[in-house]
């Protein structure tokens, strides 16, 4: 007997995943009637086992894609994407003990739903994971598909995508079964000589390269620190200090050298682990790095600031010439923040959105166009030909769909606005608006 949902979704008698999904129905119930003053209780998930974590994610990620599939044929998807988005990121901040199968299938059911969910999770699972385990070519696979599909407009802020990237180009780094190049990066030599590594010594220097960091802040962290001695200690000082000498001796060559992004933060990081070290061979090995020549300029500085950790500051690397000299107008604070809000609701946007009160009309102006609202009607008209634009309510995002409704036939000032807004960022949401027929002969002064 199939049990029905809240949300329209059916259980099967036979679905594995049944007890998280009544679960799930239980949450979905009481959040339709939890006043929006009584705060959010996390106690029932996190009183949850660890074991059932994994099932209890993906129970939410199937009920999500299933909603997604039936968002035509239901009034209120919008409202219950809404509230399980919420539990998925509720469910990723409580410790949980993940299988590499479970792994994998999170990451593919996020990835078929990135653009609609937030992409943060799955990776920090992935992370978690890897201090007990080793990654397969499973889990490598799926985090390269997950990587592809992943698009800056998913982003939270700019800080949060640059964050997962970094993690991820560090966690693929660390795949043995992807092929080398050494045209592609500097750090490809560590790869392949790891990899000619076997037996016990492979498996000492493979808990070595799995402390680098991605996401790593620029001075070296004390816990980092206090983690790499054991690690350094385990591999020997001696098997490092040579392996570090083959590996830094391009940097005198005086051959323009490739970097990647992976291959800046293992660089920093085996910095880091050569100050750990306190061994004068490795300083000096380090020191190698202030001859590097590398094929593209705007490495240079990324890749000198690990030598902090031996005195060298920047003061110094601008002595040096270096890096360059800080900009005597930098960017104000206040653009820098509004990056980082792109998709938050502007207040009052004078500069795009005006009101021409003699026409009774707004006037907006996006990436690509200009455009039209009536104000009495709420009528959209692109400027540019007067082609009469209708909202696709279903090609919105969730949070939109909230604040205007599905039939509407006055708009209030909110919603208006965030007309407004999605027409002033038409680079990214013109799909939620199509012309309703051919251009009309409207002139252009209203």
């Amino acid at each position: 007997m199939q049990v029905p949902c809240p949300d329209g979704f059916l259980i099967a008698d036979d679905d594995p995943l049944r007890g998280a999904h009544l679960r799930v129905n239980d949450y979905l119930l009481a959040e339709e009637q939890r006043p929006t003053s009584t705060p959010f209780d996390l106690t029932p998930w996190r009183r949850l086992q660890k074991r059932e974590l994994p099932g209890q994610t993906l129970s939410v990620l199937n009920r999500l894609r299933w909603l997604d599939e039936h968002d035509r044929e239901l009034d209120d998807a919008h409202r219950s994407r809404s509230r399980l988005r919420t539990l998925l990121r509720v469910l990723y901040g409580v410790k949980a003990e993940f299988t590499e199968p479970e792994l994998i299938e999170v990451i593919e059911k996020t990835t078929i739903l990135l653009g609609r969910i937030s992409p943060y999770g799955p990776i920090d699972r992935v992370s978690e994971y890897l201090k007990t385990n080793d990654l397969t070519p499973g889990l490598c696979r799926a985090m390269r598909d997950f990587q592809a599909g992943l698009r800056e407009e998913m982003a939270d802020s700019q800080a949060s995508m640059q964050s997962l990237r970094q993690n991820l180009h560090m966690l693929l780094w660390m795949d043995e079964w992807d092929l080398l190049d050494p045209a592609r990066c500097w750090s490809e030599c560590i790869r392949r000589d790891f990899r000619e590594m076997v037996g016990d010594r492979r498996i000492k220097w493979r808990a070595l390269l799995k402390h680098l960091r991605g996401n790593a802040p620029g001075r070296m962290p004390n816990g980092w620190a206090k983690d790499a001695r054991p690690l350094l200690q385990s591999v020997g000082i001696e098997d490092f200090r040579d392996r570090v000498a083959d590996w830094f001796a391009p940097f005198r060559s005086g051959k323009p050298l490739p970097l990647t992004v992976a291959g800046s933060h293992v660089l920093k990081c085996m910095i880091w682990y050569c100050a750990v070290a306190h061994d004068d061979v490795l300083k000096s090995c380090a020191l190698w790095l202030l001859d590097v020549r590398w094929r593209q300029k705007r490495n240079t500085e990324k890749s000198m600031v690990a030598l902090a950790e031996f005195g060298i500051g920047r003061d110094e690397l601008r002595a040096r010439k270096l890096i360059k000299e800080e900009s005597r107008d930098p960017i104000p604070p206040y653009l820098d923040k509004l990056r980082e809000t792109r998709y938050l609701f502007p207040q009052n946007p004078q500069d795009q959105i005006i009101r021409d009160t003699e026409h009774d009309q707004f006037v907006v102006q996006g990436q690509l166009h200009f455009y039209r609202i009536l104000r009495s009607s709420g009528r959209i008209e692109r400027a540019t030909d007067n082609a009469v634009l209708e909202l696709d309510w279903y090609a919105l995002p969730d949070p939109f769909r909230l604040i205007i409704p599905r039939e509407c036939k006055y708009y209030s000032t909110q919603q208006l606005q965030t007309l407004g807004f999605l027409l002033m960022n038409d680079s990214v949401f013109a799909q939620c608006f199509h012309p309703r027929h051919s251009p009309d002969t409207r002139s252009k002064d209203g």
